[in-house]
């Protein structure tokens, strides 16, 4: 084709375009129109629209829940101390074999007994009520347990005394209408 002239290719051109319009102007028999028909219809059949659905995340639920107990045996296992949870029986024999722990006072007073009325933590309070039973007419005073004693709890005891006799020491105690320990010096 490369050998025509322009001239040549244009006579051909036209010669195939006319070709094609006298096959549109011949009707075409009815068996291939209904062919035709049918080749149409066909890919709106072939694509039915499918229904979604919905997505079931139950699955998910149980995941978390299983992974819950998991993480929760998990964490009891390594932070709790079971051993401290069954009753060990060696540890009751060592302590029924120790000599139970008898607090000593070593206080200097002249007397024999003295009432403690009373234990706090803070020296505050303590002074506190030592100044409330004086203005009340009571012989009474406060010390620092670890001090006066062979005992490690620091706690602030409040006495009244000393007294002669644990008779006048009872009666003292018993005006205040509040618990109390006697102690012999």
């Amino acid at each position: 084709m490369s050998e025509r002239t322009n001239d040549d290719k244009l006579r051909i051109l036209q010669e195939r375009l006319a070709q094609i319009k006298k096959k549109n102007e011949t009707p075409t028999p009815p068996r291939f129109q209904r062919e035709e028909v049918i080749e149409i219809a066909t890919p709106q059949v072939e694509t039915p629209i499918k229904e979604k659905k919905p997505l079931d995340l139950g699955w998910v639920k149980k995941v978390v829940i299983v992974g819950s107990v998991a993480f929760g045996v998990y964490y009891g296992y390594t932070n709790i101390d079971f051993n401290s949870l069954v009753p060990d029986l060696s540890s009751e024999e060592v302590v029924e074999e120790q000599a139970p722990f008898e607090l000593e006072y070593n206080l200097n007073f002249t007397g024999n007994q003295l009432a403690i009325i009373g234990s706090f933590e803070d020296e505050g309070s303590a002074k506190a009520m030592v100044n409330d039973l004086k203005v009340k007419g009571f012989k009474c005073d406060y010390f620092f347990l670890p001090n006066q004693s062979n005992s490690t709890e620091e706690i602030y005891n409040v006495f009244i005394g000393p007294y002669e006799n644990e008779e006048e020491t009872n009666q003292w105690a018993k005006s205040l209408e509040a618990e109390f320990t006697i102690i012999n010096l």
